[in-house]
């Protein structure tokens, strides 16, 4: 019988107090609130759908449906949510440091904090309209891009105070873009439809990468040896040494998408996906290990603070002990 390192994050009491935007008048939740004028719930961080977890310093910083943001200064052990300005789902989160951070959602949302996530600003972005931006990569320094639906495409250089619409490729360039990813000097940005783009000067332009699949990327990770991997729809992953001029299909035996993956401090590349899925690779890539946990809930990312890694998805956060990985493998010798 395997033994899985796995544990629900739950706070302690009777649930995690978090605080939301004031009700307006008719029950709906109002952006023109100031961040101080709010109301108290309870919320568990295993009862909420979280879709992106980024670190500020040593703190986790999570974010997800109805416009929450969950913080944890333990490792992930317990959990404090935080309304923010707005109500529509957040999709993604990223910071520059400790303090300053952007997080971007349904709606084309931007809020940005300047208190590691305790407090947040409403950043509007009219030239979105209502469609959603799926990511955001923060680049160095001030810099901060977002990035979403039919080619949505926005460049801050102000640690997101202010932010501008840029063209992608061509004015008729209108993938969901997943991903952006710094590979050395440059980016490689991933989309639906087997889309790769490449730019050497910081988004400011963009050039085609020859794709090796024509389904959907929701994803890319950068080995420490330097290697890019992209994964998306279907359990599809695809290596590359040379920057995308060519590439290797990785084997993995599921058709399940797969949604994110970073490197951890022990080496082990580590990706997620649907319906509880995890794959490891201890060779830079080069193979990869399917795993599954036990619940089959879908993971949308990760972080990991000193040995402790957090999941969050479908279920909330998930604390997951990574060196369960190399503990099944030598099991199964």
């Amino acid at each position: 019988m395997k033994h899985w390192a796995w544990t629900a994050c739950v706070a302690v009491g009777a649930g995690l107090v978090a605080s939301v935007p004031a009700l307006g008048a008719e029950g709906t939740a109002s952006t023109a609130k100031p961040a101080s004028s709010r109301i108290v719930v309870d919320i568990k961080p295993d009862r909420i759908v979280l879709m992106d977890v980024a670190l500020a310093g040593n703190r986790l910083v999570a974010v997800g449906e109805r416009g929450f943001a969950l913080v944890s200064d333990d490792e992930g052990k317990t959990w404090r949510a935080h309304g923010t300005p707005v109500d529509r789902t957040l999709t993604g989160v990223a910071f520059k440091d400790d303090k300053i951070g952007v997080a971007v959602g349904h709606g084309g949302t931007v809020i940005r904090t300047e208190d590691g996530g305790e407090r947040w600003t409403h950043v509007p972005l009219e030239e979105a309209g209502p469609d959603s931006l799926l990511g955001v990569t923060w680049l160095g320094d001030d810099h901060f891009v977002a990035y979403g639906a039919f080619g949505l495409y926005f460049d801050s250089t102000d640690a997101g105070r202010n932010w501008q619409r840029r063209m992608v490729l061509n004015e008729e360039f209108d993938r969901h873009i997943s991903q952006v990813v710094v590979v050395g000097s440059s980016l490689v940005l991933v989309a639906e439809s087997g889309t790769l783009l490449r730019s050497d000067d910081g988004g400011s332009t963009w050039t085609e990468i020859v794709s090796p699949y024509q389904g959907s990327y929701f994803g890319a990770v950068l080995t420490k040896s330097g290697a890019l991997l992209v994964f998306g729809m279907r359990g599809n992953v695809y290596r590359t040494t040379d920057l995308g001029t060519t590439w290797t299909k990785i084997p993995l035996d599921t058709t399940v998408s797969l949604m994110s993956g970073k490197q951890l401090s022990n080496g082990t590349l580590l990706l997620v996906g649907n319906s509880g899925l995890l794959a490891d690779s201890q060779d830079d890539g080069q193979t990869l290990k399917l795993h599954w946990s036990p619940q089959r809930k879908g993971f949308s990312s990760f972080a990991q603070v000193g040995n402790q890694v957090t999941l969050v998805g479908e279920t909330g956060v998930t604390a997951f002990d990574p060196a369960w990985l190399t503990d099944s493998e030598q099991a199964a010798r």
